[in-house]
């Protein structure tokens, strides 16, 4: 069993991205915008935005449940 550097949970009208690793943490300080929204521990993202996220995640080497 592997484990992931992302939880991606589905709130219905939006998804919750929860950055699980030092990896991931430092993917979102690159990647994610100083403004986004957050809720706890995770970034809220439009549904609409979440694949292409999760597309560059994947594509820089880390691991998404």
């Amino acid at each position: 069993m592997s484990n992931p550097d992302f939880e991606v949970q589905d709130e219905g009208s939006i998804c919750l991205l929860r950055p699980l690793t030092d990896a991931a943490k430092t993917w979102v300080g690159e990647h994610i915008p100083d403004d986004a929204q957050w809720f706890g521990n995770a970034v809220a993202v439009e549904h609409r935005f979440i694949e292409p996220i999760v597309v560059g995640i994947v594509a820089d080497g880390l691991e998404v449940e």
